[in-house]
């Protein structure tokens, strides 16, 4: 698929057939031809250079406004460089405070414009700290354009976020592998998940070449770092009686023998979460926590574990472990207590 990271550019994938569209100040212009052709890109210059030029109705943008700094900064090579994971990420705050503050003289940002976000998204802690950081790093691309001496938005106070994913837990696990048996493929892309602790991008582009004597390799999309992950016993046999029954490349593909994108593959498993009945906050990225817990038993050290889930993600799993041990010697001090022992 051709990637596309042009402004204002949205493409949709229906049925394997992918759907790009301009949208922008409200409207939504299907970009016709076929994806990434000459043709193609002829369209879209038509359609931007008709919303630069105000060609459309008077939709222009004004020039020093968030809409202005926000198509530049896509335009930029900082934003090209950026990884696609993080582009898409970066699109969608980035859209969000365009819908916001589109037309807002760069310039004049008041500090209370923190302020404002974080009262707006206050019931999404996490999503409000996320925009304000991708306005934090739009306002240092205005410094760098001299549109501005400082930056409103600098080290802005972050809200908690509370706890966020959490594991999975081992009546969860069982219940999902009762709904889903060996041989299915929701199973097989469960037991990745949990025996890998790869995120689930990495796991939807996973093929039959990464898994070799023994051992799971792959290259993370986030990170760009080869991992190598140990083959537990439960994952080889749920590979073992899923791969026969089809004969594409990836270890799990999309209806049409690719790899799944991104929200669809996300889609997939919640539909099999729902099947088994589990929680709305039994997730994919809950499973990268159970993972670092098998990872250990597997006799790996934290630091490895680190490398391959992420440190963070690590840390947090021993902290949870050592407290649950903490709290397991203080109840069996209490019931010897109790017992007059």
């Amino acid at each position: 698929m051709v990637l596309i990271s042009l402004p204002y550019v949205k493409s949709y994938q229906v049925k394997g057939k992918s759907y790009c569209y301009y949208r922008r100040n409200g409207s939504k212009i299907r970009i016709k031809g076929e994806l990434g052709s000459d043709a193609w890109r002829a369209e879209y210059e038509r359609i931007h250079e008709e919303f630069q030029t105000g060609a459309t109705d008077g939709r222009a943008i004004k020039t020093g406004s968030y809409d202005d700094l926000i198509a530049r900064y896509k335009a930029s090579p900082l934003f090209k460089q950026l990884k696609p994971r993080t582009k898409k990420e970066y699109n969608r705050h980035l859209d969000t405070l365009g819908d916001i503050a589109g037309k807002m003289d760069v310039a004049t940002t008041p500090r209370k414009f923190v302020t404002m976000l974080q009262d707006r998204f206050h019931d999404k802690p996490r999503t409000a700290n996320a925009i304000v950081s991708q306005l934090r790093i739009i306002l240092n691309y205005a410094i760098d354009l001299d549109w501005m001496k400082h930056n409103p938005a600098a080290k802005p106070r972050r809200l908690k976020e509370g706890e966020g994913y959490r594991a999975w837990e081992e009546d969860e696990i069982d219940q999902f592998r009762i709904t889903w048996p060996i041989g299915t493929k929701q199973r097989a892309a469960f037991e990745l998940i949990l025996y890998t602790g790869q995120r689930a991008g990495d796991i939807r582009n996973m093929v039959r070449g990464h898994i070799k004597n023994g051992w799971v390799s792959v290259k993370q999309q986030k990170t760009n770092a080869r991992v190598d992950v140990p083959l537990a016993d439960s994952l080889n046999m749920a590979l073992d009686a899923w791969l026969p029954q089809h004969d594409h490349l990836n270890l799990i593909p999309a209806p049409m023998g690719k790899a799944y994108l991104d929200d669809a593959f996300s889609k997939y498993m919640r539909k099999a979460y729902n099947t088994a009945g589990l929680p709305e906050d039994f997730n994919s990225h809950g499973g990268r926590y159970a993972a670092a817990t098998r990872l250990r038993e597997l006799g790996l050290s934290w630091e490895e574990i680190g490398a391959i889930t992420g440190h963070d993600t690590a840390q947090m799993v021993r902290k949870y472990s050592e407290r649950k041990r903490s709290a397991s010697l203080a109840i069996e001090k209490l019931n010897r207590i109790d017992q007059g022992g």
